[in-house]
């Protein structure tokens, strides 16, 4: 699998080794290619695309591309975003995914009994539905919760011990949307929960490579 880190709308960027070291990697030793990729139209060259936390508006012709990707293409799209919709992030993911029925709440999720490092928003979750391969838990900092519909399947929730700032109890974390051509686009709540920190604890290796290579 060739996989495209979008550095097209001001990213984290897959090249800050502080960060994403690892994830870089641990992919390559699994045979998935991950490459940063600077030009827009290039992108789609890619199995699958990542924007990992976009900072900057899609045009509408970026938006019709990335709907021709998902639609026609069968390419795998993952947008990642961040909690309290820092930096309008949220709102710029939802430009895209609201429209497929995944809306990015700008809200935090805290856990009073399941988070680690005496942080309550660094949550972990048993709640997995998809991608769980070889995962028992996970651990998924500064996440938003996540509204979903319009035939959208959820990837990950939050325990019921979680809570989002409204009070709803046991938010979504991760859905995804699946289109007849074999496309999915997956939309994340936290863009950190395969950084540096997370990527080793708990089962987040493996279901980040169940998320790439499609093992449900």
């Amino acid at each position: 699998m060739k996989v495209a880190w979008s550095a097209t709308h001001q990213e984290f960027l897959l090249s800050d080794g502080y960060y994403f070291s690892g994830l870089y990697k641990e992919l390559s030793k699994r045979g998935i290619s991950i490459e940063e990729v600077e030009d827009f139209e290039r992108l789609f060259e890619y199995d699958a695309i990542v924007f990992n936390y976009p900072e900057n508006p899609f045009s509408d012709d970026e938006k019709e591309k990335i709907r021709e990707a998902l639609v026609q293409k069968g390419k795998k799209i993952i947008f990642t975003a961040h909690f309290k919709n820092k930096d309008g992030v949220s709102e710029i993911c939802n430009s895209i995914t609201r429209e497929y029925g995944i809306d990015i709440l700008p809200e935090g999720i805290k856990d009073e009994i399941h988070h680690l490092e005496d942080d309550l928003f660094i949550i972990t979750t048993d709640e997995v539905e998809l991608y769980r391969k070889g995962v028992k838990e996970v651990v998924f900092p500064y996440s938003a919760p996540l509204e979903v519909g319009n035939g959208a399947e959820v990837v990950l929730r939050a325990r019921k011990t979680s809570l989002t700032d409204s009070g709803k109890k046991s938010p979504v974390l991760i859905a995804q949307k699946r289109f007849e051509s074999g496309g999915k686009l997956i939309v994340c709540g936290s863009c950190i929960f395969w950084d540096n920190f997370s990527l080793f604890r708990l089962d987040n290796l493996q279901f980040v490579v169940n998320i790439f290579e499609g093992a449900e």
